[in-house]
């Protein structure tokens, strides 16, 4: 049986080599999302991920793809129950928990992203 650390890495490894996260240098959103989700809280660093902008499309795509691989490991560890894979049902289903909930959603996503911060920067690779 596998320990909460290592869902967390194989989750974060499997989205890295299947993601590209942009930025100033390869994965420097990833770096940039916790830092966001302490300053303006999950649901501030969310919605800003969920906002959209001509033809009803990400407006900021790659925070909104970071999401969405957060999503996914959240729903893997069943610290929520979303149906589908989709950011706004993360962000509906968010706004109607508790504030326990919400912190234990924000640790978790927290504590993943310190794993996805690491496999997605290729800064080591010059």
């Amino acid at each position: 049986m596998k320990n909460l650390d290592q869902i967390r890495a194989a989750n974060a490894l499997n989205a890295a080599q299947g993601n590209t996260f942009k930025g100033v240098n390869d994965g420097g959103i990833v770096k940039k999302v916790p830092t966001m989700i302490r300053e303006n809280g999950f649901l501030g660093a969310l919605a800003f991920a969920c906002e959209k902008g001509k033809e009803n499309k990400p407006k900021n795509g790659d925070h909104h793809k970071v999401f969405e691989v957060i999503l996914l490991h959240l729903k893997d560890v069943a610290v929520v129950e979303v149906d589908g894979s989709s950011v706004d049902a993360l962000m509906a289903h968010v706004v109607d928990q508790s504030s326990a909930k919400l912190r234990e959603i924000t640790a978790e996503s927290m504590a993943y992203l310190s794993y996805l911060r690491r496999f997605a920067s290729k800064e080591d690779e010059a």
